[in-house]
């Protein structure tokens, strides 16, 4: 993907949050935009929601 794609899907994927009645933060976006960039991996990710989220297991 490339940089442009990337922003559009991230700013498609918030307004598509925003309509459900959720809000997305700038670190979020960039974690997003890190996986999209294949900087981290999904695995990576998800660790990094989860100890967020302030799940454990």
């Amino acid at each position: 993907m490339s940089e442009k794609e990337i922003k559009t899907a991230i700013s498609n994927a918030e307004m598509s949050l925003i309509m459900e009645g959720f809000s997305i933060n700038e670190h979020t976006k960039s974690l997003c935009e890190k996986l999209l960039t294949k900087e981290i991996t999904m695995a990576e990710y998800i660790s990094v929601v989860k100890q967020k989220a302030g799940i454990t297991a």
